[in-house]
């Protein structure tokens, strides 16, 4: 029985997001450090702005703390000019949400690619326009939410049943609380 079948089209965005999201799912240790260190930096370049190597420190600083997605958009960015260069469209998929698993079609072809069983999927994040579901750290597929229609909080629901894992939101932290906080409202009653 299939629960969801979806179709997508990819586009240079769609790979730059797929490229960010797996970054913030993956690379959560780099972010961590690269946040303290900027903060670091920063505050030392600010107590000795005076010289020279203080101005240096806290122009450093500042590049990491706004260039936090620089190597995914470089990723994404290579492979855009890659799939163009090729002449190629840009993939294209069909994604059945069975009861078993992921059933993946490339498309035009209609060819059934590997299915992806729900306890192998590694990570599953959501962004304000996609869902996205990572089979590991090097690969993932994503889910439009317009695609779903009204149907995205069930999707929701019903991939973080399946897969056992939780949605990881990307939005701010206000955001991701209201988000929080509207499950919690869903949740029957707990004694």
């Amino acid at each position: 029985m299939t629960y969801y079948e979806v179709t997508m089209q990819h586009n240079a965005d769609s790979l730059l997001a797929l490229s960010r999201m797996q970054y913030d799912l993956f690379c959560t240790r780099n972010r961590i450090v690269r946040t303290i260190l900027s903060a670091i930096l920063v505050i030392i370049g600010v107590l000795n702005y005076s010289a020279w190597w203080g101005i240096l420190l806290l122009a450093y600083g500042c590049y990491l703390t706004t260039s936090t997605y620089v190597s995914p958009d470089r990723t994404a960015h290579k492979l855009t000019a890659q799939i163009k260069q090729s002449g190629k469209p840009f993939p294209c998929s069909r994604y059945c949400f069975e009861n078993g698993g992921l059933h993946i079609f490339a498309m035009p072809e209609n060819k059934e690619l590997d299915p992806l069983p729900y306890s192998e999927v590694e990570r599953v994040g959501e962004s304000a326009s996609y869902f996205f579901i990572f089979r590991d750290q090097f690969g993932g597929y994503m889910v439009p939410k317009d695609a779903l229609g009204d149907k995205v909080d069930g999707f929701r629901k019903f991939i973080e049943e399946k897969t056992g894992k939780p949605v990881a939101l990307k939005a701010s932290p206000f955001r991701r609380m209201l988000a929080r906080m509207k499950r919690r409202e869903d949740e029957p009653y707990h004694l």
